[in-house]
Protein backbone atom coordinates (compact mmCIF):
# COMPACT_ATOMS: atom_id res chain seq x y z
CA UNK A 1 0.00 0.00 0.00
CA UNK A 2 1.47 3.11 -0.97
CA UNK A 3 1.76 5.90 1.20
CA UNK A 4 0.31 4.07 4.41
CA UNK A 5 1.48 0.64 5.97
CA UNK A 6 0.26 -1.83 5.10
CA UNK A 7 -2.05 -4.54 6.90
CA UNK A 8 -2.56 -8.22 6.94
CA UNK A 9 -5.18 -10.93 7.27
CA UNK A 10 -4.44 -14.74 7.48
CA UNK A 11 -6.99 -16.77 6.49
CA UNK A 12 -6.87 -20.59 8.30
CA UNK A 13 -9.09 -23.48 7.68
CA UNK A 14 -8.68 -27.01 7.57
CA UNK A 15 -9.12 -30.68 8.12
CA UNK A 16 -5.88 -31.29 10.53
CA UNK A 17 -6.51 -28.30 12.82
CA UNK A 18 -9.88 -26.30 13.98
CA UNK A 19 -10.17 -22.69 14.92
CA UNK A 20 -9.73 -23.19 18.80
CA UNK A 21 -6.16 -25.05 17.56
CA UNK A 22 -5.30 -22.12 15.84
CA UNK A 23 -5.99 -19.55 18.46
CA UNK A 24 -4.72 -21.67 20.70
CA UNK A 25 -0.92 -21.81 19.32
CA UNK A 26 -1.33 -17.84 18.81
CA UNK A 27 -2.48 -17.61 22.65
CA UNK A 28 0.28 -19.99 24.01
CA UNK A 29 3.13 -19.37 21.29
CA UNK A 30 2.37 -16.14 19.83
CA UNK A 31 2.33 -17.93 15.99
CA UNK A 32 0.52 -19.08 13.11
CA UNK A 33 1.52 -21.73 10.91
CA UNK A 34 2.38 -20.21 7.40
CA UNK A 35 3.90 -21.87 4.37
CA UNK A 36 6.72 -19.51 2.73
CA UNK A 37 5.98 -17.93 0.03
CA UNK A 38 7.68 -20.26 -2.21
CA UNK A 39 5.42 -22.49 -1.39
CA UNK A 40 2.16 -20.78 -1.42
CA UNK A 41 2.65 -17.27 -2.69
CA UNK A 42 2.01 -13.88 -0.92
CA UNK A 43 -0.09 -11.09 -2.11
CA UNK A 44 2.78 -8.82 -1.38
CA UNK A 45 5.63 -8.72 1.15
CA UNK A 46 4.51 -8.10 4.57
CA UNK A 47 7.03 -5.85 6.85
CA UNK A 48 7.86 -6.52 10.67
CA UNK A 49 5.97 -4.38 13.00
CA UNK A 50 2.34 -4.58 10.62
CA UNK A 51 -0.82 -5.78 11.49
CA UNK A 52 -2.35 -8.95 11.09
CA UNK A 53 -5.48 -10.55 12.16
CA UNK A 54 -6.14 -14.15 11.63
CA UNK A 55 -9.55 -15.72 10.76
CA UNK A 56 -10.55 -18.96 10.38
CA UNK A 57 -13.17 -19.74 7.71
CA UNK A 58 -14.85 -23.14 7.78
CA UNK A 59 -15.29 -23.83 3.64
CA UNK A 60 -14.94 -21.69 0.79
CA UNK A 61 -19.19 -21.44 0.76
CA UNK A 62 -18.80 -19.78 4.42
CA UNK A 63 -19.12 -15.81 3.69
CA UNK A 64 -18.68 -15.30 7.67
CA UNK A 65 -14.85 -15.90 8.96
CA UNK A 66 -14.13 -16.37 12.59
CA UNK A 67 -11.90 -13.93 14.70
CA UNK A 68 -9.28 -16.00 16.08
CA UNK A 69 -6.72 -13.01 17.41
CA UNK A 70 -4.06 -10.82 16.04
CA UNK A 71 -1.12 -8.42 16.79
CA UNK A 72 2.01 -7.12 14.69
CA UNK A 73 4.25 -8.93 12.50
CA UNK A 74 7.77 -9.85 14.34
CA UNK A 75 11.12 -10.00 12.70
CA UNK A 76 12.77 -13.42 12.78
CA UNK A 77 16.24 -13.87 13.84
CA UNK A 78 17.61 -15.25 10.30
CA UNK A 79 16.28 -14.94 6.70
CA UNK A 80 14.67 -18.27 6.14
CA UNK A 81 12.77 -19.12 2.56
CA UNK A 82 13.27 -15.77 1.01
CA UNK A 83 11.85 -13.31 3.92
CA UNK A 84 12.93 -12.28 7.38
CA UNK A 85 9.61 -13.05 8.95
CA UNK A 86 9.24 -16.92 9.05
CA UNK A 87 10.30 -18.92 12.42
CA UNK A 88 11.57 -22.53 12.55
CA UNK A 89 11.68 -24.37 15.43
CA UNK A 90 15.63 -23.65 15.82
CA UNK A 91 14.42 -19.75 16.39
CA UNK A 92 12.05 -20.71 18.77
CA UNK A 93 12.63 -23.80 20.44
CA UNK A 94 9.75 -26.10 21.51
CA UNK A 95 7.51 -24.40 18.54
CA UNK A 96 7.06 -26.95 16.09
CA UNK A 97 6.41 -29.69 19.28
CA UNK A 98 3.46 -27.80 20.08
CA UNK A 99 1.89 -27.16 16.69
CA UNK A 100 2.08 -30.73 16.04
CA UNK A 101 1.11 -31.84 19.54
CA UNK A 102 -2.26 -29.39 18.28
CA UNK A 103 -2.25 -31.20 14.86
CA UNK A 104 -0.47 -29.33 12.53
CA UNK A 105 1.96 -31.41 10.22
CA UNK A 106 4.96 -30.45 8.22
CA UNK A 107 8.35 -30.92 7.97
CA UNK A 108 10.96 -29.96 10.72
CA UNK A 109 11.52 -26.82 8.84
CA UNK A 110 7.60 -26.22 9.49
CA UNK A 111 7.50 -22.41 9.35
CA UNK A 112 5.15 -19.68 11.40
CA UNK A 113 4.81 -15.96 11.69
CA UNK A 114 5.25 -14.82 14.88
CA UNK A 115 3.14 -11.44 16.46
CA UNK A 116 3.71 -9.21 19.51
CA UNK A 117 1.69 -8.26 21.47
CA UNK A 118 -1.07 -11.03 20.43
CA UNK A 119 -4.48 -9.40 21.45
CA UNK A 120 -7.54 -11.33 21.17
CA UNK A 121 -10.78 -11.13 20.56
CA UNK A 122 -13.67 -11.79 23.48
CA UNK A 123 -15.31 -15.38 22.41
CA UNK A 124 -14.48 -16.11 18.03
CA UNK A 125 -16.70 -13.55 17.03
CA UNK A 126 -18.02 -14.03 12.83
CA UNK A 127 -17.64 -11.81 10.67
CA UNK A 128 -18.32 -10.88 7.40
CA UNK A 129 -15.26 -9.29 5.65
CA UNK A 130 -15.46 -10.37 2.23
CA UNK A 131 -12.40 -11.01 -0.05
CA UNK A 132 -10.82 -13.43 1.90
CA UNK A 133 -8.56 -15.80 0.59
CA UNK A 134 -6.95 -18.92 2.51
CA UNK A 135 -3.83 -17.97 3.96
CA UNK A 136 -2.07 -15.08 3.70
CA UNK A 137 -3.76 -11.86 2.46
CA UNK A 138 -3.05 -7.99 1.69
CA UNK A 139 -6.04 -6.28 3.72
CA UNK A 140 -7.82 -3.59 2.02
CA UNK A 141 -9.26 -0.25 3.95
CA UNK A 142 -12.90 -1.66 4.29
CA UNK A 143 -11.45 -4.75 5.77
CA UNK A 144 -9.01 -2.94 7.98
CA UNK A 145 -11.99 -0.71 9.37
CA UNK A 146 -13.87 -3.66 9.74
CA UNK A 147 -11.69 -5.67 11.71
CA UNK A 148 -10.51 -2.58 13.97
CA UNK A 149 -13.96 -1.90 15.11
CA UNK A 150 -14.27 -5.34 16.79
CA UNK A 151 -10.69 -6.00 17.55
CA UNK A 152 -8.36 -2.96 17.53
CA UNK A 153 -4.43 -4.18 17.61
CA UNK A 154 -2.52 -1.15 19.12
Amino acid sequence: MIGMVAAWIYCGSGSEVDANGTQSLLRDRGAIWCSPPGLRPWPATPQPAELLWLVWREADFVPDVLLLGGGRIQQAPRRLFGTNLLWTNPDAPGLRAAAVRLGYEGPTSMSFLRLQPVVLPTGLPPLQIGGVNYGLNLASPDQIAALSAVMPIG
